[in-house]
């Protein structure tokens, strides 16, 4: 199977599925596997371009807006995410979060609102905004196949640029 078969065939069972249509076995198989190599081979990829400087990441981000509603104590923040992970997510806010408090995070996922605790991973101030990093605690399996859900949806957009993904799919 070339390349554009590979990929027609994964992004048409990754909408039926999370769609839930009924899918053969087989396919199932074939998705799961195909969805865990193309996963790996990204978190490879970028995990490359972080560079030495930074600690290597264990889980892809990909650049993704999703609602997400912050709340600990009397404060509470609306916001979109940057970029989004299985170990977590990145927001531009006005002001700084609680950062010695779990805060509670509500993302708009398609298939419906998950809320789960989140901590300050890292914080920076950029153009005037605080870009915020948060890390999840422990996601339930749940949360992490709709994180996984809206990823793959963010790298089957931008894999047209992903050559270095695809290649190390290919060896």
């Amino acid at each position: 199977m070339d390349r554009t078969e590979w990929l027609n065939k994964l992004e048409a069972l990754h909408f039926r599925i999370r769609e839930g249509e009924q899918v053969a076995p087989d396919e199932v198989t074939w998705y799961r596997s195909a969805r865990s190599s193309l996963l790996a081979a990204a978190v490879e990829v970028q995990a490359r371009t972080v560079g030495s400087a930074r600690k290597p990441r264990h889980s892809i981000r990909v650049t993704r807006a999703v609602p997400v509603l912050l709340e600990a104590g009397s404060w509470s923040q609306q916001s979109l995410t940057s970029d989004l992970g299985t170990g977590g997510f990145a927001v531009m806010l006005e002001a700084q979060p609680p950062v010695d408090d779990w805060i509670k995070a509500t993302l708009l996922l398609s298939g419906g609102p998950i809320t789960v605790t989140v901590a300050v991973a890292d914080l920076r101030v950029a153009g005037g905004l605080i870009r915020v990093a948060f890390r999840f605690s422990e996601p339930p399996e749940p949360l992490r196949a709709r994180v996984e859900d809206a990823m793959l949806d963010g790298v089957l957009e931008q894999l047209v640029f992903w050559d270095d993904v695809m290649d190390r799919l290919e060896a």
